[in-house]
């Protein structure tokens, strides 16, 4: 139980996961050669071939 005036456990993880990430990853996309930000990547899992990976807005389903 927290003391008066403190947080929960549970209530001090929501705050801590309010905070979005967003790094340079080592994956690069498929389409355009560069280096995907966390926020823009899209994985694609093709049969097959196995992971690709590429910009939200670079891949398009048909």
């Amino acid at each position: 139980m927290p003391k008066k005036g403190e947080l929960s456990k549970t209530a001090r993880a929501s705050l801590a996961n309010r905070e979005q990430v967003n790094h340079l990853t080592a994956r690069v996309c498929e389409q355009c050669g560069e280096r995907i930000m966390l926020a823009e990547l899209q994985p694609v899992k093709v049969v097959g071939t196995g992971m690709k990976y590429y910009h939200k807005n670079h891949f398009q389903t048909a």
